[in-house]
C-alpha cells in the first residue's frame, strides 16, 4: 500500500539531506594506513619501489595525507637524485588516497611514479566538508606546486575518477605544463548532476516537474551554507575550452550516478588532442582490462616517448634520500624481511568499504527505496514530500536572510504559483 504521508515526509526530508551530502559530506573513508596501503617497500616483477607517506600544505592550511610511490634505484651516488614523470591519483566523492593501488602495477614498471593523496574533507586530510571540485582544485595545486619544487618528478599527468576526474579539468585549464589526464567517469556539470539526481527522485515518486528547479535552487543554498562554494561554480564544461593538454576519457554505458552524456560533452568540447572510450558496467564497477591497457599506452605516450629521465645534482627534498638510497632492510622490512610482490599485498579496502565506492549513488538508492513502488496516493505523497521540504527551506532561509532577499522572494513565489495553479 501508500507508504503513510508522516513517514513519506521524513523519508523526504531524509533523502534532500541525502542529495545535500552528496555534495559536500558523503560517507567518509577512514582507514589505518599501516594496515590498508601495506608495507612501504614491496617488489613488482621482482624490482623494488617504495611508499613516502607525507604531508602537503593546501591555501587554506589543511595539511593533505599523501603518498609517493616510486622505484628504489640502486647505485646512484650520494646526492644525485633521479627525476621521474609522475602521474598524480585523484580519487572520487567517497575515496582516499587508497584507491590509486591500482594504479601501480601499470605504472611503476614503467619507472612512472605515482603520487596519491586524500583530498581535504577526504580519508585522512583535514577538512570536514568536499565541494566535488570547487575547492579539490586548490588542493591539487598545491600537490602540483609541491612536486614540482621537489626535485623528484620530470613530467606530470593526471588520472582523475568521478570528482578527482572533474577537477582534473578545472585544474588542466589553469596549468597548461600537465603533460595529459585520464579523465574516468568527469561530469560536465555540476547543477546538471544534482538536477538529474533529483529528478531521478522526483519521478520515482511522481512529483512534476515544474518543482524541480524549485528544489535545486533551494538544494544550492543548502550547499552553500554546509559547504561554502556554489554548485553553479563547479563547471568542468566550461573549463574544458580552455584546456588543450592530451586527455584520455572514460564512461561506463550503465552509470546511473553521472549520465554517460557528462562525458561526451566534456570530449566534444575539449579543445586538447583527446579520445573517448566506454564500457560496460556502472560509476561503482571495476574497470575492464583494455581500459588499463588503454591507460598504460597513453601514459607512456604522454610521459615517457621522447623524454629521458632526468638528473638532478640539485640537494634533493628530506624524503629523498630514503628513495634513491635505501635505509638498512631493518628500518624499511621489519625484522628483516624480504620486501613482498605487490600482488600479496592487500592494497584496496575491502568490498563493503565506502571507499570502494567512486560515488555515493548506493546510498541514493536506499534513500529512494521506501519510496518507489508504492499503491495509489503515491503521487499525492510525493507532491506533499518534496512541498514540504522546500517550506522548511523557506523557513530558514527568511529567517536566515530576510524576507526581501531575492532568493527568499523567487522561491517564495514559485510556491505561491505552484499552490495556486
Amino acid at each position: 500500500g501508500a507508504l503513510p504521508t508522516s513517514n513519506f515526509l521524513r523519508h523526504g526530508s531524509m533523502v534532500w539531506e541525502t542529495l545535500v551530502n552528496l555534495v559536500c559530506r558523503p560517507p567518509r573513508y577512514n582507514y589505518d594506513p599501516d594496515e590498508v596501503l601495506g608495507p612501504k617497500r614491496f617488489r613488482i616483477d621482482g624490482r623494488l619501489f617504495e611508499r613516502v607517506d607525507l604531508e602537503v600544505m593546501n591555501e587554506r592550511r589543511q595539511r593533505l595525507k599523501c603518498s609517493h610511490y616510486m622505484p628504489v634505484l640502486e647505485g646512484n651516488r650520494a646526492g644525485q637524485t633521479t627525476k621521474f614523470p609522475c602521474v598524480i591519483y585523484c580519487h572520487g566523492n567517497c575515496g582516499s588516497r587508497v584507491d590509486a593501488s591500482d594504479c601501480l602495477d601499470l605504472l611503476l614498471p614503467q619507472n612512472i611514479s605515482v603520487f596519491a593523496f586524500d583530498f581535504s574533507g577526504s580519508g585522512l586530510s583535514d577538512g570536514e566538508t568536499i565541494s566535488l571540485g570547487y575547492y579539490e582544485q586548490e588542493d591539487l595545486m598545491a600537490v602540483i606546486n609541491f612536486l614540482r619544487s621537489s626535485g623528484l618528478v620530470s613530467r606530470i599527468g593526471l588520472w582523475g575518477r568521478s570528482m578527482g576526474a572533474a577537477t582534473s579539468v578545472l585544474v588542466a585549464a589553469r596549468d597548461p605544463s600537465i603533460a595529459g589526464m585520464v579523465l574516468d567517469s568527469a561530469f560536465s556539470s555540476l547543477t546538471q548532476v544534482m538536477y538529474e539526481l533529483a529528478n531521478q527522485y522526483m519521478k520515482q515518486v511522481k512529483v512534476p516537474k515544474m518543482l524541480i528547479n524549485g528544489a535545486i535552487s533551494v538544494l544550492r543554498k543548502s550547499v552553500q551554507k554546509k559547504g561554502n562554494f556554489d554548485i553553479r561554480d563547479v563547471n568542468p564544461e566550461e573549463a574544458s575550452d580552455k584546456c588543450f593538454i592530451p586527455a584520455l576519457f572514460a564512461h561506463a554505458d550503465g552509470d546511473d550516478f553521472v549520465l554517460a552524456h557528462h562525458s561526451k560533452h566534456l570530449y566534444e568540447r575539449y579543445s586538447g588532442d583527446k579520445n573517448i572510450i566506454t564500457f560496460g558496467g556502472d560509476h561503482n564497477s571495476p574497470r575492464p582490462a583494455f581500459f588499463f591497457d588503454s591507460v598504460g599506452i597513453f601514459f607512456h605516450n604522454v610521459l615517457i616517448e621522447n623524454a629521458e629521465l632526468e638528473a638532478s645534482e640539485a640537494p634533493p627534498p628530506a624524503y629523498a634520500a630514503d628513495l634513491n638510497h635505501p635505509a638498512p632492510s631493518s628500518a624499511a622490512t621489519p625484522g628483516n624481511v624480504q620486501a613482498p610482490e605487490l600482488h600479496q599485498v592487500r592494497l584496496t579496502p575491502p568490498k563493503e568499504a565506502p571507499s570502494n565506492a567512486w560515488g555515493d549513488s548506493h546510498s541514493l538508492a536506499a534513500a529512494f527505496s521506501p519510496l518507489v513502488g508504492q499503491a495509489g496516493g503515491g503521487a499525492a505523497a510525493g507532491e506533499d514530500g518534496v512541498m514540504e521540504a522546500l517550506q522548511s527551506s523557506l523557513r530558514e532561509m527568511e529567517a536566515e536572510l530576510g524576507p526581501n532577499d531575492p532568493n527568499v522572494i523567487e522561491l517564495r513565489k514559485m510556491l505561491r504559483d505552484y499552490q495556486g495553479r
